[in-house]
């Protein structure tokens, strides 16, 4: 029968006409339902052999038992044998108690990467929460992905949180009473599970009568992975046989099983269909298919990564695991202090906010970016534990990454994938990652096409293999790149970008290194002026060996980005010139900077954040805190002007002239220079007190305002030479903005160096006019 397909008896046949005519349905209707064609609904009720699957779906949609309308009530099965009264419920209660040992020792801990003891699995879980629609199921374009995508938040801005819905993952497992769970590797999937099964496991006697989770359902949790390996050999593959045997050893009958089964009262929890040996895939597929089949009234979870989930599951939901938000990243951290780092209720959530305040800053978004898987959070909060900071330097971070997505996160675990590319060693892997990132990343290809990734992938093995490779074999290749180690993650249908943008400049970073005698440096050179080739350019610099060189070429080609405009070139000699015969060259190239940083001229980025190491020493210098005051005071009164013009609320309006008040102040108490302090003070005295009343303040600004701001800056330009209207144009402040950012990169670049006189060279060079740069080679 099982050969040639099911087919009803003529007492099913008339017990499956009479749930059509109940349900309002036709033939075509049901077929519709179903997703499929009219001829094996119609072959179904004619009498004749419909596929197994077809058979069960179509009786399912009846509401009707496939065992009754095929007519094996007249032949029992293993599964009728148990007595026809049974009640399930003391069963379910039985399973439960005799089971909950088990599960406790299945579930109730965690084993996290490096560290040594298992961890309490209720102390660290967090709550996660599910996507109802598939990314990698998605039929859009590049275009699509492109349009809501921001380089500088990398892949966390991309869609997981923003633009589709989630729900709890608790929610959805009630829901659905079956449900495939995906998600990247080390996603929480497996922990999630574990949680599940403890959840329902937890015994009346500890909870009261109010059991927190399915009360009427008996876990049973199994992994997969141990099913396949546990069997002598494929033929033996049983998942009844070995769910029975899993249950004997905690002291329950067979029948009584086979009644919780029947009955529908189990929680089948079925982790890491991904993990499964390549060789036992398709028998233990086929295994847990005809399980559900057969005691369809169950609920069934399980899970596997979302790259490899290919074969589905009739009947089952699909969602998938959903990147940790603020709320869980900050949730997870102030677990894993208290728990994994052992530390009390106040040391713990201190360092936990610290974390979470170092986590936010604007120079650690690529770290944050990391935070949103739970596995690579749990790796930072132990980098952070040492030093309670954030490594500079994160070549090493990413490194480690790297070996742990590759290889180590599967080794710890046992686990061995298709080993039909096992000659593609760990570092050739590496390499061909760093051939797909450079390729891509200098076309600006952050989401990149199947086909693509696979041309890409047979130009390296053409170029990189001494050896004559097959087409297996590189198909092998891609596969395994794709689908196994979770650096290339599927966004859409046949689009891909890496896991994480840091990981692609890293492995960008890393080829240029790899191949620094075949001139790949000069990609760095070229590109300085390109704010997205920074964070390549500092991880080049911290991997290189040797980058004086490197340093010095760069340095020419950031001189060269306004070396052809003149009022640039002004703009630059005006700064040489305050600051040159005050300071000495090293201090006066800080100088420079800082006064960069000041002008009100000059539209600044947010992303300016020169090293503060760079910078010491010179702020606490009077004259320069005068200026920067003076600066400040400009910019709030030029704001503030503006806020009355546009009628911007009162607060925004008393936050500017506040603020210009105080700044105002203090830099009058300051001024050396008596004539100045006098005008100063004039001017002071004309602003109306804001206490008295906010209304006149506004109208005497909208009548004064701009005149006052006038006489301001030109005290501030006769008597301290600085606030001048530089009147640069759009082409202009663009390649000032270049210009600095470029240098920042050089300030950041230069603890790398090995020669100390390039160092000083290069640092009392900065921001100078081409005039005053000596450009011959050392």
């Amino acid at each position: 029968m099982t050969s040639q397909g099911l087919k009803a008896s003529p007492e099913g046949i008339r017990a499956a006409k009479t749930a059509l005519t109940d349900k309002t349905l036709t033939q075509q209707k049901l077929a519709t339902t179903l997703g499929i064609t009219r001829q094996p609904v119609s072959k179904f009720f004619a009498g004749e052999p419909v596929s197994r699957s077809c058979f069960v779906q179509i009786c399912q949609q009846l509401g009707l038992s496939w065992q009754k309308v095929v007519g094996l009530a007249e032949q029992p099965s293993e599964t009728e044998l148990q007595p026809k009264e049974v009640d399930t419920n003391a069963l379910v209660e039985e399973v439960r108690q005799k089971r909950h040992d088990k599960i406790l020792d299945q579930c109730r801990t965690v084993q996290m990467l490096d560290i040594a003891q298992v961890v309490p699995l209720k102390e660290i879980y967090t709550p996660v929460h599910v996507l109802e629609e598939i990314t990698s199921q998605q039929w859009l374009e590049i275009s699509d992905l492109m349009k809501d995508w921001r380089f500088e938040l990398g892949f966390g801005s991309f869609g997981y949180n923003q633009h589709q819905r989630t729900l709890p993952a608790l929610e959805a497992v009630s829901r659905h009473s079956k449900l495939m769970l995906l998600g990247k590797p080390g996603s929480g999937k497996t922990t999630f599970l574990q949680y599940l099964a403890i959840e329902c496991s937890d015994d009346l006697r500890s909870v009261g009568d109010h059991r927190k989770f399915l009360p009427n359902q008996a876990p049973i949790f199994i992994r997969l992975k141990e099913f396949a390996e546990d069997a002598q050999s494929e033929n033996e593959l049983n998942f009844l046989k070995y769910l029975i045997q899993e249950c004997r050893y905690a002291g329950i009958a067979k029948e009584s099983i086979l009644a919780i089964l029947t009955g529908g009262k189990a929680l089948i929890l079925l982790d890491g269909l991904d993990e499964v040996p390549t060789a036992f895939f398709d028998k233990v597929f086929r295994e847990i298919r005809k399980f559900v089949q057969t005691f369809y009234k169950n609920r069934f979870i399980i899970t596997s990564r979302t790259s490899a989930y290919k074969c589905r599951f009739a009947g089952f939901t699909e969602v998938e695991v959903a990147d940790f938000h603020e709320e869980q990243i900050a949730a997870f951290v102030q677990k894993w202090f208290l728990v994994v780092a052992g530390k009390n209720n106040t040391d713990g959530t201190s360092f936990g906010n610290l974390f979470i305040q170092q986590l936010n800053l604007p120079e650690n978004q690529r770290i944050r970016e990391l935070a949103t898987t739970p596995l690579l959070l749990h790796l930072l909060c132990l980098v952070f534990r040492n030093k309670m900071q954030f490594p500079c330097s994160l070549e090493k971070l990413y490194e480690q990454f790297l070996d742990i997505l590759l290889a180590k996160w599967d080794e710890i675990r046992g686990i061995e994938r298709d080993d039909s590319s096992s000659n593609f060693t760990l570092v050739a892997k590496k390499k061909l990652l760093s051939y797909i990132a450079i390729n891509t990343f200098v076309k600006r290809d952050y989401f990149i096409a199947q086909d693509k990734i696979q041309k890409l992938i047979f130009q390296y093995l053409s170029i990189h293999t001494k050896t004559t490779q097959s087409q297996h074999d590189e198909v092998a290749v891609i596969q395994e790149v794709t689908t196994q180690d979770g650096l290339l993650v599927e966004r859409a249908r046949n689009i891909y970008s890496f896991s994480h943008l840091g990981l692609q400049e890293y492995l960008t970073a890393k080829y240029i290194v790899d191949s620094y005698e075949d001139n790949a440096r000069q990609l760095l050179i070229e590109n300085i002026s390109e704010e997205r080739w920074h964070k390549i350019f500092l991880l080049t610099m911290s991997m290189l060996k040797n980058p004086d060189e490197l340093l010095l070429l760069t340095k020419h080609k950031i001189d060269e980005i306004v070396a052809n405009d003149q009022k640039i070139q002004t703009y630059l000699m005006w700064l040489y010139q305050k600051t040159n015969e005050v300071f000495d060259a090293q201090q006066a190239a800080k100088v420079r900077a800082f006064y960069i940083l000041c002008d009100d001229a000059i539209d600044h980025s947010p992303n300016y954040a020169l090293d503060w190491d760079f910078l010491a020493n010179i702020a606490s210098n009077q004259e320069i805190l005068l200026d920067q005051l003076l600066f400040t005071t400009l910019t709030c009164a030029i704001e503030l002007e503006m806020s009355f013009e546009q009628n911007i609320n009162n607060t925004h309006a008393f936050n500017h002239i506040h603020a210009l008040n105080i700044n105002f102040d203090e830099a009058i108490d300051i001024v050396k220079d008596s004539e100045f302090k006098k005008d100063l003070q004039k001017l002071r005295k004309k602003i109306p007190s804001t206490e008295s009343n906010f209304e006149k303040l506004r109208c005497w600004w909208q009548d004064n305002g701009r005149n006052w701001n006038t006489q301001l800056r030109n005290n501030i330009i006769k008597y301290r030479d600085i606030g001048h209207d530089r009147q640069f144009d759009k082409q202009q402040v663009e390649l000032i903005k270049q210009y600095f950012m470029a240098n920042e990169v050089m300030i950041n670049s230069l603890k790398y160096c090995l020669d100390c006189k390039l160092k000083q060279k290069i640092e009392s060079e900065l921001f100078l006019p081409v005039s005053q740069i000596n450009w011959e080679a050392e």
